[in-house]
Order: C-alpha cells, then structure tokens, then sequence
C-alpha cells in the first residue's frame, strides 16, 4: 500500500471548494420489471482493492446492501484517488480515509462528517529490520525514516517524546528498505510486512497509534448529501457494519472471491495474513477491554485528536466535535450501555 496519498490534501483543497457547487447526479438505479429501484450509492475507497476493504466487498457480495434497498458501487481508489475531494464535490457519495486528514480538511473548509469507524485506529505502522529494533515510538530519536514528508504523525511523535529523526520521501515499494538494514519505513501493518517477509527479510511492526494518538479510519460523508440523503446513510452504515463482522468472524469467501477477481494478483496466503493483522492488532472490531465495537466513535477520543493537531499547528482555525462527526448514524449496539448512555456520560 502506498502511503504517499495521504499527502496530497493541501494541493487539493483550492481545487475542491471551486467544485462544491453545481455537482449534481441521478439518485436511482434503473428499476427491474416488477422491483422497486434500488438507491444508486457511490463508495470511494483510498486504494486499489484489497483486503482492509474486505468488509464492504463481503456486504457486496452477500447481498447486504441489496438487502437496505442499496445499489452500492465500490469504486477502488489510487495514488490518485482524492478521496476527501471526490466525496465532498458530490462524484461520490460517501469514502473512507485516516480521521487525521478529514480533521485537517473540515479546518480547511470542506464540508464533511465522520459517520462510523471502519477501523478503531489507523493501520499505519513502522516496518524495521529484527536487527534494529524499535521496540516504542521514542526509539526512532536519531534514526532515518522513509516516510510521507507531510504525515502528521511525524510531528507528533517528535513533539511528543523530544526527538530528532531523518526523513526520507516515501517511494512505495521495499526495495530501498530491503537493502538498507538500518532503515526504517512507513508502512500499513497489514501489508507491507508479508511482502519484506516474502523476500526474506527479519522484520517486525509497530502500530503508530497510541493512546492520546488513535486517528480512527473513518467512513465519511458530506454535508450535502447528509442531509438529503439521511436514511441511504444509515442504510449504508448499517449494511457495511454486518459486512466487516461477517468478513472477520465469519467465512469471508464471498469477499475474497471478489477482491480476486478485481485483484489477481493478490493471493489467498496474503488476504489470509491481512485478515489475522487486522484481527491480531484490534483494528476493526477493537479491543474488548476497552469497550470498542464495531463502527464506534466517541466524542472524548474525536476531541482529544482535534486538540493533538491544533497543538502542533497543523489546523486552519478552530474546529469542535460537531464539525467533524455525527453519532446518528450508528447502531445503539456501537456503545456499552447504549447511545443514550453513551451521550449522557459525555
């Protein structure tokens, strides 16, 4: 997975706000003889097909947006993809991408919303050698990174422990990796770790996120089609939740066989390792102990990452909770104790 596309929002933003008017789409799939028409919906994702977009491919092919009354088009993403403009100029309906960038968008201006998880916290990590380990966060004071030179959490970390450390452009492959045993890259944990072994290199990962730093990977809408379109969202939200618990608790087959299919050259020893990574780390269904589920997000968690970013002084101008995420649209189940109780104790 190539990390760069996090790193083009400041070069969009100028572009996206001069499309924000006068986008406009048919809503309806045509309808079948003698069915009603589903809702025509169009998910962007930030990349090409793969398995940490398993859970919308397992909704697909088993039916479970049909189900919502949805005909939802999955459109696979890039190292163009432009995610946050697509959604918020109307060319799609809803995307997904890290809550870091839609924090710093919504600052900038676009009009956008968190409305669920589709990972409790970011899948980025750090790749290294097993004979230069790091073992936290603070241990890469003095070493060289490759990594994407605007990534936020790059300041983070050196604000946070009072380190120093070398940044090298991110070039999306291992090849510089796997001949510098001193390196240390950028990379997803469910993914880039399977191939550096592949080619036989020692290597280990660690996670990024860390409590006070935990960026959810969100699914998003925007403003506008929110509030014409409120009930194909919670469909939609609904339909992709029973999708990535069906993919992760169950048999995911039906997905697979549908990323092959767009995907051949994926095989099914790496979707089986990208699975057990996403199990292995808590990502998407969260961790137990803490009280995550599926699809959650919570105000204290969302607030505290505005407050990490307005610190470091990567925001515009103000933002709150409000003009970033929405609760509605999850299920009462996404909470312990339930959304009112959720509500009452923040």
């Amino acid at each position: 997975m190539n990390l760069s596309r996090h790193l083009r929002l400041s070069l969009l933003l100028l572009a996206v706000m001069a499309l924000l008017t006068g986008c406009g789409r048919k809503a309806y799939a045509p309808a079948g003889a003698g069915k009603p028409a589903l809702v025509k919906v169009r998910f962007q994702t930030d990349w090409f097909p793969e398995p940490e977009h398993g859970g919308y491919y397992q909704a697909l092919a088993k039916g479970y947006y049909a189900e919502e009354g949805l005909d939802v088009e999955i459109v696979p993403g890039g190292p163009n993809a432009q995610v946050l403009a697509t959604v918020a100029t109307g060319r799609a309906d809803l995307g997904m991408t890290n809550g870091d960038d839609l924090i710093v968008a919504v600052a900038r201006g676009l009009p956008l919303k968190m409305v669920a998880a589709e990972m409790q916290r970011d899948a980025q990590g750090i790749l290294f050698h097993s004979a230069n380990p790091i073992r936290e966060l603070r241990d890469l004071g003095g070493k060289t990174i490759m990594a994407g030179t605007g990534s936020v959490w790059l300041q983070l970390v050196q604000k946070e422990y009072g380190i120093k450390f070398n940044i090298m452009p991110l070039v999306g492959d291992l090849a510089r990796f796997m001949n510098d045993p001193t390196l240390v890259q950028q990379c997803f944990v469910t993914n880039e770790p399977y191939f550096a072994r592949q080619r036989g290199a020692q290597v280990g990962a660690l996670l990024i996120a860390h409590p006070g730093y935990e960026p959810y990977r969100a699914i998003f809408t925007s403003d506008a089609y929110m509030g014409k379109n409120w009930m194909i969202v919670r469909k939609f939200v609904h339909a992709t939740l029973r999708g990535w618990t069906d993919y992760l608790t169950g048999d995911p087959t039906p997905g697979n066989q549908l990323l092959l299919k767009l995907r051949p050259d994926l095989t099914p020893e790496f979707l089986a390792y990208s699975i057990q990574a996403m199990k292995d780390y808590e990502l998407v269904l969260g961790d137990p102990k803490r009280d995550e589920r599926m699809g959650q997000l919570t105000p204290k968690r969302i607030e505290t990452q505005i407050k990490r970013l307005q610190d470091i002084g990567v925001l515009e101008k103000p933002i709150t909770l409000k003009d970033v995420a929405t609760f509605e649209f999850l299920p009462d189940e996404a909470w312990p104790g339930g959304l009112k109780r959720m509500l009452q104790t923040y």
